[in-house]
């Protein structure tokens, strides 16, 4: 009765003319084997789907099949994979058509791409009980844009929204992404607060703190992160191509960004709080993590499993090998519960996918998520880590 997620970010091969790379089709088939083994109901695809400049086409574009059909599709035949957007998906210094990659749900069995956000909702039966998971998925790179050299190529992409956002936004001087922005953030705020399920998680491709060569975010830092401890959520993202897990105020908060290869170097640790960080896989190889890697890793995925109490996590190298079990986190307090929207009365406890219709969103998809994986927590993990880092920080200089 438990239900199995796997999640990866950062996949999506070299480039238009490199479209896999040797990383990203050796971690696909330690994602396989996982899957297989655990049972997974669905992936996670957290973004980064199309190095290097997004789908410059339409829905017609051979990346679809060379990146993703050929790599993951093809391995875990009728498994669907939710995905989100990152900041190479809007085109990262070029003009993408991001819209596509949206449109590109129509066409295939697997890829579930409903919306720029949307939301995962499913209902389980674990140890004899009754038990809810909710995923909200965002798209960071609308809530935080990507620079200025980037927001004209992004505000250009959002067209195919509509004037909706813009024509609702009480402040003209608002722009067509950050438009959505507002309108993204209360609908996430929305979700949150009527959310009744047992477990609530968060997904975008922006991490809220990181060490890699990103660093942390800090536009989620100070919107997000309050929005997630007040509601008892959890967040997963991708972005730095490394596998973290950092943990404040009850709120747990997982980087897996190393689906094409492993991995930037440490060298924004100091944006993390000291005593936050868990884990962290990063260096060529993983030659800079902490603890450190057990052998040569060319990349990365998690795995998630809700049990009737607890969520387990683990991050993985790219043959599957568990690199580093997260201590079972808790489903959530009922103080947090809010109430139930009425979709929630709607949900037929088997795999059959639905869509909502939101306010805010263009269209929200609802659908049942699963897991199974068993694991003993590593234990010890915060204070060797406390030492490791203070040396790390030390060794991180400018430039590094």
């Amino acid at each position: 009765g438990d239900l199995a997620v796997v999640a990866i970010g950062d996949w999506g091969g070299h480039n238009d003319e490199e479209p896999t790379t040797e990383s990203q089709r050796l971690t696909a088939v330690g994602l396989r084997r996982k899957a297989l083994e655990l049972d997974a109901s669905f992936a996670m695809l957290m973004g980064d789907n199309f190095y290097q400049h997004g789908i410059t086409g339409d829905d017609s574009s051979t990346r679809f099949r060379d990146t993703f059909e050929a790599i993951y599709a093809k391995l875990l035949p009728g498994r669907p994979f939710y995905a989100l957007a990152g900041n190479h998906d809007y085109g990262e210094g070029l003009m993408a058509n991001v819209s596509a990659q949206v449109a590109y749900s129509k066409r295939s069995e697997q890829w579930r791409f409903p919306s720029l956000w949307y939301k995962i909702q499913r209902d389980f039966e674990a140890s004899g009980q009754v038990r809810s998971l909710d995923v909200l998925v965002l798209d960071t790179v609308v809530l935080c844009g990507n620079g200025e050299q980037n927001e004209d190529f992004i505000n250009e992409e959002l067209r195919f929204l509509g004037d909706t956002y813009l024509n609702a936004s009480d402040d003209h001087g608002l722009n067509r992404r950050q438009a959505a922005a507002e309108a993204q953030w209360a609908w996430l705020e929305e979700e949150l607060a009527a959310s009744s399920a047992d477990y609530l998680w968060v997904s975008g491709h922006y991490p809220i703190w990181s060490a890699g060569n990103d660093g942390s975010q800090q536009c989620l830092i100070d919107r997000l992160r309050p929005m997630l401890v007040r509601h008892g959520a959890h967040y997963i993202s991708g972005h730095d191509h490394m596998l973290e897990h950092f943990v404040e105020k009850g709120l747990n908060m997982f980087v897996v960004g190393a689906g094409k290869e492993c991995c930037y170097p440490p060298v924004n640790l100091n944006t993390t709080p000291p005593t936050a960080m868990r884990y962290m896989l990063a260096g060529e190889l993983g030659a800079q993590s902490h603890p450190p890697a057990p052998f040569p890793v060319r990349g990365g995925f998690a795995s998630m499993v809700f049990r009737a109490e607890t969520v387990d996590v683990a991050l993985h190298a790219h043959n599957g090998t568990v690199l580093y079990f997260a201590p079972p986190i808790a489903r959530r307090s009922r103080a947090h519960h809010g109430a139930a929207p009425a979709a929630a009365t709607m949900m037929a406890a088997d795999a059959t996918d639905t869509i909502e219709q939101s306010e805010s969103v263009p269209s929200t998809m609802t659908l049942i998520v699963a897991a199974g994986l068993g694991a003993a927590p590593a234990l010890g993990i915060a204070a060797a880590l406390a030492v490791a880092i203070l040396v790390a920080r030390r060794r991180c200089l400018p430039g590094y």
